[in-house]
């Protein structure tokens, strides 16, 4: 059968989520956790691969087994074998043509910034030290919104990303980014954020981000991993 798993972690801790050679990952643990149960190693299908330090409200991942458990025994066996920073919140079982990835249609990534510092919160906030200027951000975001190429936003990677909203709330003394599309490249959310606060600062324009994403040069910024989630998967 083809189980799903709703995922929640802190990835502080985490070389990311995907196997790396002598390295703590999310898939790691996972998979451990799933052969301990079902006595047979198994590899697990995620929705998005997110790099070291970067969290999960709902990562979603998919695999295979001939376990007679059902989903939710399956779920509490191996919440009961994982670590405290990755929780199942859900098991269902799903048609065997599901893929955690492939059958995905939009994904939505939250950005969280601090306006100060806080040494509870600095594993999950970008402490932004610069003053912010919350009309310059509301202006420059839905520039970033459209389908794009967005090589000139990532790291090693390329291909068309249709952004749908990206948005922004404030929420006590946090400005909180949520950027929805249909696939994101490597380390492309982080590059907009940045990019969309160098803009607030005066270090690059509109003329440049819309070069950028049409192909152009342009230098975009890199936004820390402490303050972004992927929050959830649209199928």
């Amino acid at each position: 059968m083809n189980i799903k798993l709703t995922i929640e972690y802190d990835g502080t801790d985490f070389f990311g989520f995907e196997i790396q050679p002598r390295k703590r990952t999310v898939r790691g643990e996972i998979e451990s956790a799933i052969c301990q149960i079902t006595g047979k190693e198994v590899k697990v299908c995620c929705a998005g691969r997110t790099d070291k330090g970067v969290h999960a409200m709902a990562q979603i991942v998919n695999f295979h087994t001939d376990s007679r458990l059902s989903p939710g025994e399956l779920k509490r066996a191996i919440n009961a074998n994982l670590p405290k920073d990755i929780y199942v919140k859900d098991a269902v079982r799903v048609s065997d043509d599901f893929h955690a990835r492939y059958s995905a249609k939009r994904k939505v990534y939250l950005y969280k910034m601090l306006i100060g510092k806080s040494p509870i919160r600095r594993n999950y906030v970008w402490e932004y030290r610069f003053k912010t200027n919350i009309d310059a951000l509301k202006e420059i975001l839905p520039v970033f919104c459209g389908r794009y190429n967005f090589k000139r936003l990532a790291k090693r990677d390329e291909g068309i990303c249709d952004i749908t909203r990206f948005d922004i709330r404030e929420k006590g003394d946090e400005i909180q980014l949520e950027i929805e599309g249909d696939r994101f490249l490597h380390k492309q959310v982080r590059m907009m954020v940045g990019t969309a606060l160098l803009f607030t600062r005066s270090k690059i324009d509109r003329k440049t981000i819309i070069c950028m994403l049409n192909g152009g040069e342009g230098i975009p910024a890199l936004a820390p991993a402490s303050g972004l989630y992927l929050k959830e998967i649209i199928y």
